[in-house]
């Protein structure tokens, strides 16, 4: 199973964002130390912890399956 794992979530007062900064390591046992999803403040607030992880991985899903020519 691939884990995922919310490290830090930092907010940007400047332009109304949160940076969600995560990890993640693959069952195959490849792992990315530090990414980060940017969301808009609003977003965060009504999310979830669950729903932070889910946006985690589907905008990792989707920036990974683009890179794929």
């Amino acid at each position: 199973m691939n884990n995922i794992q919310i490290k830090n979530e930092i907010q940007n007062p400047d332009n109304n964002t949160v940076r969600i900064v995560f990890g993640v390591t693959f069952v195959t046992g490849t792992s990315i130390s530090d990414g980060a999803v940017t969301i808009t403040k609003s977003e965060w607030l009504d999310m979830t912890g669950r729903q932070k992880l889910e946006k985690v991985a589907n905008q990792l899903s989707a920036d990974m399956l683009s890179t794929i020519k």
